[in-house]
């Protein structure tokens, strides 16, 4: 008789799940909004590195060590740059089977808003350190005031999407059911060419770099429902 009940009550919770399923939500409208804006970037990142071989590993891991012990030295000048080392790499190098010598590498990094004592630094630096990468971000700084500004914006526009639905389709207000905000930036790639002869280069010429720009976005998407008379 216990097993009987059980299993009509089980076949009961089934059936409701099921229904509760297959409700209809009626009068519902899923919509978006989008603001966006171009910001100049303001944060300069750039990423050099030394590298040299030798037979010696310790007489070129000292070699490494005195490049990049004068590379901190000289960016220490600029008080509006943050520079800090990457890893530092060491592997043999062989030809065919035969051991060849050592290789080893370490990469510098360099951030700040000053762009114009960055660029002048890294043209410094060229003089020992080759550049690897070179990009442009907005500051954490100015993309929250951007992105605060745009969500008011698009939440303004959704409301009034909102709105022109239930306005045209006779509807008396609306609730909103759900709602998310979503950010976010896109940015066109930043390409740098670095010189192949460090020798070439004055040691305190600056690099010529241009920021560019960043489409901060904001989307605004969600359900509302209609209030039908």
């Amino acid at each position: 008789m216990k097993a009987l009940l059980l299993a009509v009550f089980c076949t009961l919770g089934v059936a409701s799940a099921a229904l509760a399923d297959t409700t209809q939500h009626y009068n519902q409208v899923r919509l978006q909004s989008e603001q966006r804006e171009a910001v100049s970037n303001d944060t300069m990142h750039v990423t050099l590195g030394t590298s040299g071989e030798g037979k010696d590993a310790a007489k070129l891991a000292r070699r490494i060590n005195e490049d990049m012990e004068w590379a901190l030295a000289t960016a220490k000048v600029f008080e509006k740059v943050r520079a800090s080392t990457g890893s530092y790499q060491t592997w043999p190098v062989h030809h065919k089977t035969e051991f060849q010598g050592w290789r080893a590498q370490q990469t510098l990094m360099l951030e700040g808003t000053d762009m114009e004592g960055l660029s002048r630094l890294t043209g410094q630096l060229q003089e020992r350190l080759q550049v690897k990468s070179m990009n442009f971000t907005v500051s954490d700084t100015r993309r929250r005031a951007v992105e605060n500004r745009l969500i008011s914006a698009a939440l303004e526009a959704f409301k009034e999407r909102a709105r022109i639905v239930g306005d045209n389709l006779q509807a008396t207000g609306f609730r909103i059911v759900e709602l998310n905000v979503n950010s976010g930036g896109q940015r066109p790639p930043v390409v740098y060419q670095a010189r192949m002869a460090a020798s070439a280069m004055e040691s305190d010429s600056a690099v010529a770099v241009s920021g560019g720009e960043t489409d901060i976005v904001v989307t605004v998407n969600g359900t509302i429902e209609l209030l039908m008379p």
